[in-house]
């Protein structure tokens, strides 16, 4: 079938889709290709997750995502299964979107991942096409599921069925969006499964669909991204370290220095979090160990990352200082849980680290968060009020994690006015003007504003 044929049969239901893996990535993901057309099975071990999808019932907080699901649920073109051998028995395309992780000694963990390809295997059809989706390091793909699909299969790759490899490049809150809009990379393990993927994608992706020479490059372009990020914010995290002891602001410097067209500095931040950043640089270190390389600054990098919440702390230890207060015992309010800002997903928040850090100093800590109910708070652990003022209230010291938009429409005046007398405020954000801070007599500190730290 040409792709344009194989297109155009997706778009009216006739070649049926299954989405493995029905979580942040996959559930939107099948959501977008039964809405393009596609009869779309969706499968996951999860009974709960199957059974709210099958009555339209979305849990994941994703901006469209509950509207998208109904109206495909409701439509017949999406249905969810516990059942992996009925759904890869009566598709033909099969979209993989497991979790990667990493063990606890920092190696990677595919074992999700190669478990699910046994249990394909042994329901695979020729003629089938294979996506994977899930984020692996370069050769997982080749090294780990064509290998596991043909020898659970008895069919060969390139052959019988096709392969390919095609990451999500989405952020959690705007994947709908995200994935829609962004270039799409697709590699194969031949050419007539680069073309067909290439041609499914075309359904759904409004940007261009950019077809590299093997699987192994598509793997390294997501891997590669992922550690831009990460480097880039370590730096200006150092950046950051030493504008405060150099007492400059370096909000004011990066400004300054963004105006020549080839820099691009990020804004400082108390750490990264997510699924992503936090994860995928040690999928490239477990790869690069079996080349007999070391990656040095890109571990350099992510250990400044993984830092910073003992940095935010040495910032809320000198505020109080400056208060005449102390670690033990003060009030310490945290506005802010989540890894990133409007998103309610805690995964590898620095956040979570820092509450710890806190604790551990003797500190009496009260979260609040806008995403997360007072309720849901108190499940978790946290001390919580259900109103923001009455978190804040007596409070000897007020940290900025999360720049939530809430957040972002606060004023000096509205945070202290119910808190201690002297109070310090920690932003971790950027969000507040520091000289509004000190106008309502409160101590400011702020990650690279060193001015504001004399």
């Amino acid at each position: 079938m040409k792709p344009k044929d194989f297109k155009n049969e997706v778009k009216k239901g006739k070649i049926k889709i299954a989405v493995v893996g029905l979580g942040w990535m996959g559930l939107p993901l099948a959501c977008l290709l039964a809405d393009a057309g596609g009869k779309v099975i969706g499968v996951d071990i999860n009974h709960k997750k199957v059974d709210a999808v099958n009555k339209g019932n979305c849990l994941i907080s994703e901006e469209g995502l509950p509207k998208l699901l109904k109206k495909n649920v409701s439509s017949g073109k999406l249905k969810a299964t516990k059942s992996i051998r009925e759904a890869i028995t009566k598709s033909r395309v099969i979209f993989i979107t497991v979790p990667t992780l990493v063990d606890k000694h920092g190696m990677s963990d595919y074992s999700i991942l190669e478990n699910l390809c046994q249990n394909i295997g042994r329901s695979l059809q020729e003629n089938s096409l294979v996506i994977l989706e899930s984020t692996v390091a370069p050769n997982i793909t080749e090294r780990i599921v064509k290998t596991t699909l043909e020898k659970h299969s008895g069919l060969k790759a390139g052959k019988d069925f096709g392969l390919a490899y095609s990451p999500i490049r989405a952020m959690g809150g705007r994947v709908l969006k995200d994935v829609k809009r962004y270039d799409k990379i697709v590699g194969a393990n031949d050419r007539k499964s680069l073309e067909l993927t290439s041609a499914i994608h075309q359904l759904i992706v409004k940007g261009k669909v950019r077809k590299v020479n093997d699987l192994k490059t598509a793997e390294a372009s997501k891997i590669f991204e992922t550690i831009y990020r990460d480097i880039n914010i370590a730096l200006v995290n150092e950046l950051a370290k030493f504008c405060e002891k150099a007492e400059i602001d370096f909000i004011e410097a990066k400004n300054a220095a963004n105006t020549q067209p080839y820099s691009h500095l990020h804004i400082p931040s108390i750490g990264v979090g997510g699924h992503c950043l936090p994860l995928y640089p040690h999928m490239l270190f477990t790869e690069a160990k079996m080349l007999d390389l070391q990656l040095k600054f890109i571990k350099e990098g992510r250990k400044v990352n993984q830092d910073m919440p003992r940095y935010i702390l040495r910032l809320i230890a000198s505020g109080l200082r400056a208060c005449g207060k102390t670690l033990k015992r003060s009030k310490v309010t945290i506005l802010g849980i989540a890894y990133r800002p409007d998103i309610k997903e805690v995964r590898f928040s620095p956040t979570l680290d820092l509450i710890h850090l806190l604790k551990r100093r003797g500190c009496r800590i009260k979260v609040y968060d806008p995403y997360f109910s007072h309720s849901e708070l108190l499940k978790m652990g946290y001390k919580t009020e259900p109103t923001l003022r009455r978190t804040i209230e007596n409070s000897d010291c007020i940290v900025l994690t999360v720049a939530h938009e809430e957040f972002r429409k606060l004023r000096p005046q509205r945070i202290v006015v119910n808190a201690s007398n002297p109070c310090a405020i920690i932003d971790g954000t950027h969000i507040l003007d520091p000289k509004e801070v000190e106008k309502v007599g409160a101590i400011y500190r702020g990650v690279g504003r060193g001015i504001w730290s004399k």
